[in-house]
């Protein structure tokens, strides 16, 4: 009997550096199973802010390709908002879907994960190069959410290590996607960074690969910095 390809779930994929994750881990060899709250060709429904919704579509993934290898939790969003401007909502709302919605789909994928024999099965977060610095243009309420996310990675990595898990994360920098049209002003700083340019999603891409690759099977609890320069610690 044929081995089946590696599955692996991308949340977010309907566009921007989910879809480029998607293709790239395509490439690669990965049977990909792109999710999104948005339509798109190819992409499975699924908002990450229901927990019943994930919970159903994880199950049926698993159950649809015989299991589940990985997880990229590349869905997100943000936007820009001074401190005492946000309410509980607006804080809600970006703590719902930047964190929550990663802890939603960890939960429902980690069983099937641990049940995986595939050598590079793992996790792959999304945290960003706000939770490092503060975000001061975007704000404390997306920073805060993804700083929590940058915490879950390395709790996950510790408690999921000893069963073969690996859980890393990405922070990605100023990447040219649509989520930049929220902050028009953070695109003129492209050419400030020591790279000269901003990133792009194929950029973030093939960091994910690598994550997921045999090349980083002695690598976890790490938050990768994608950004050109513009944080280096």
């Amino acid at each position: 009997m044929n081995q089946r390809s590696p599955v692996v779930i991308v949340t977010g994929a309907a566009g921007g550096i989910g879809a480029a994750v998607w293709s790239r881990l395509d490439d690669a060899g990965w049977t990909v199973v792109a999710t999104d709250v948005s339509d798109g060709e190819g992409v499975t429904h699924c908002d990450v802010a229901d927990p019943t919704e994930v919970d159903n579509v994880v199950t049926s993934i698993s159950g649809a390709h015989g299991g589940i290898d990985a997880l990229v939790n590349a869905a997100g969003m943000g936007r820009p908002t001074a401190f005492l401007d946000a309410d509980d909502d607006v804080w809600q709302r970006h703590i719902d879907i930047n964190l929550l919605g990663t802890v939603r789909m960890c939960r429902a994928a980690l069983p099937h994960i641990l049940r995986s024999t595939h050598p590079t099965r793992g996790i792959v977060n999304f945290t960003s190069q706000a939770a490092k610095s503060g975000g001061l243009l975007i704000g404390a309420p997306y920073s805060a959410a993804k700083a929590a996310v940058l915490c879950l990675t390395m709790t996950l990595a510790a408690e999921f290590g000893p069963r073969g898990v690996r859980v890393n994360a990405v922070a990605p920098g100023i990447i040219d996607t649509p989520f930049l049209d929220a902050v028009p002003a953070v695109r003129d700083r492209g050419g400030q960074l020591p790279l000269r340019r901003l990133g792009l999603p194929e950029d973030v891409a093939g960091v994910v690969a690598f994550l997921l690759s045999p090349d980083a099977a002695y690598l976890t609890g790490e938050i990768v910095d994608v950004n050109g320069g513009l944080l280096m610690d």
